[in-house]
């Protein structure tokens, strides 16, 4: 089901809006010359000296998720702690640097043209890497990443597929060890069984289930709080999203993708036309903008910028479906904690009216990480990511301190106190620390029991618990499709990605709310091919020609 297509390999990272365009800051000294720190040949070393070497400082980025739980912080953290420790053994001194996910490409932006960024940048977005590349604001890794055989072995699927441009290396893509994620719809099992309902197969059926949900309140929340759609604001850092409606319409994700977050548009014909310029498009904007006036979406969810008040009507049991990046039974055990009966199952992607279903399944590689030529230590990344790849490292960054906040079992790592846990594995639940490896392989059923034997306490609900997952698993490996990958040029989409991401964003939460929908949608249309979308559909047209898809 999944598709790469390449004529070499990729990477990605984010955009800037400045007037008049924007030069990327780079350091004064050139690829390949006589600083030492940034020889790729590493001969360069200091005198003999009684004098223990001094770490070479790096400065790494880690998303700010909004998260930490009271009280807690990067500079209390543990699991920071270890890393830290650790890493001054190999000769680094390692220094986080916090970065609001709903805000990463406009900092981003900022630390680049400004030459103050981490030597350590990541992002999931794939024109933004080649866009500073191009500009010749990011180390070409080839020659540091050779030295380092282990990493190569390691994210070798990842590293075949991505991080490429014009030939050469910009950045290193993480490795996703279990591509059955990314976004997926859930709803509430026990409002559909209150109401004798089945869960819903087609884009009607989930409106008549909505509806129930906010006429007959199966929940006994009060039809005043409860929320049939939980949704966030729609930005950047949006914890939820609309992927699976807007496939059940007939859009798909045929583009590159981007950080917009949602099928981005349909390959037809020899032709590629973005999702906003779209009949299906408009019709399914149409649609979510005759849920939202009868009330079955989150009332004030374009205020709810840092999902928080998503999250509360998850936790607090008022929502009776989403569409988000969780896993159903995670879900489930957390609006337990208010609803003890509460369940959250899996909806398997739409029958369109083509009879097809299709959902969005994660590629072997994740996120991207480049250094910028701002950055003095390039060698340093590659020795701090190579230092991750030891499997205890690994595991600690993933899952937390071997002992305290997990055991083995069995090569499955069981958490010891999982309330506990909250406390310090916050900063690495996201897979935003451990940047070299996202997760760990699927497990198999007897893996799944063992995983919760000391989270879920009653053996027949880890029965359960593992039965969901892997109802969960098999619906990517049923329906999902990757995006395509396209490592050539794209001068278009290196100008105005930002610019058409933000007129996304501002132009489609105006449109749902809004009381005139065709002039907002006219207004949004207009704005996105302001920003460049007709010339941005046409690149990639030309692009998929040369690539013969």
């Amino acid at each position: 089901m999944k598709k790469v297509l390449k004529k070499g390999v990729l990477g990605s990272l984010s955009a800037v809006l400045l007037a008049t365009g924007f030069l990327v800051a780079c350091s004064k000294k050139e690829e390949g010359g006589s600083g030492a720190s940034a020889s790729p040949s590493g001969s360069s070393s200091p005198a003999a000296s009684k004098e223990p070497e001094k770490p070479v400082k790096i400065r790494v980025t880690l998303w700010d998720r909004a998260n930490a739980p009271e009280g807690q912080n990067l500079g209390n953290n543990p699991i920071i702690k270890y890393v830290i420790d650790e890493t001054k053994k190999i000769g680094l001194d390692v220094e986080f640097v916090s970065l609001p996910r709903a805000q990463e490409s406009e900092k981003l932006n900022v630390w680049m043209a400004s030459g103050e960024a981490p030597d350590v940048i990541i992002t999931y977005s794939i024109d933004t890497i080649f866009k500073y590349a191009e500009q010749g604001g990011l180390w070409e890794l080839d020659s540091y990443l050779a030295k380092y055989p282990d990493l190569i072995k390691n994210n070798k699927k990842a590293l075949d597929q991505a991080g490429m441009y014009k030939g050469k290396r910009y950045a290193i893509p993480a490795l996703r060890a279990n591509t059955y994620a990314g976004a997926n719809m859930k709803i509430r099992k026990d409002w559909l069984d209150a109401l004798g309902m089945k869960v819903p197969t087609t884009i009607d059926e989930l409106h008549e289930v909505l509806k129930a949900f906010k006429e007959k309140d199966p929940g006994n929340v009060g039809k005043d709080k409860v929320i049939p759609w939980a949704m966030p604001a729609i930005n950047q850092g949006m914890k939820a999203f609309y992927f699976g409606p807007m496939y059940g319409f007939g859009v798909n994700m045929d583009g590159p993708s981007n950080q917009f977050y949602a099928p981005d548009g349909n390959y037809k014909n020899g032709v590629f036309t973005s999702a906003v310029a779209l009949e299906e498009g408009k019709a399914y904007y149409q649609w979510m903008n005759k849920m939202y006036k009868e009330g079955l979406i989150s009332k004030e969810f374009v205020t709810d910028i840092n999902s928080q008040q998503f999250t509360q009507h998850i936790n607090s049991g008022v929502a009776g479906f989403v569409d988000s990046n969780d896993v159903p039974y995670t879900m489930t055990q957390n609006t337990r904690k208010s609803v003890p009966t509460a369940e959250w199952v899996p909806v398997a992607p739409f029958k369109r009216a083509d009879g097809t279903q299709v959902m969005s399944v994660a590629a072997d590689f994740g996120m991207f990480i480049a250094v910028p030529k701002s950055s003095k230590n390039p060698e340093a990344v590659l020795k701090y990511l190579n230092w991750m790849i030891e499997p205890k490292n690994l595991a600690t960054t993933q899952n937390g301190i071997e002992g305290v906040n997990w055991k083995d079992d069995g090569g499955v790592r069981v958490q010891i106190d999982p309330e506990a846990n909250k406390k310090t594995t916050w900063v690495s639940g996201s897979g935003d620390l451990a940047i070299i490896q996202q997760g760990v392989p699927a497990y198999n059923r007897e893996q799944l029991i063992k995983n919760v034997s000391t989270s879920i306490t009653d053996p027949k609900e880890r029965e359960k618990y593992a039965d969901s997952m892997l109802e969960y698993y098999a619906n990517f490996e049923k329906f999902g499709k990757t995006y395509t990958l396209i490592d050539s040029p794209r001068p278009v989409a290196q100008k105005s990605i930002t610019a058409i991401e933000k007129s996304l964003y501002e132009g489609i939460s105006k449109v749902v709310i809004a009381p005139d929908f065709d002039k907002a949608y006219s207004e949004m249309l207009a704005g996105w091919e302001r920003a460049g979308g007709k010339d941005y559909d046409k690149e990639i047209t030309e692009a998929y020609k040369l690539m013969k898809k």
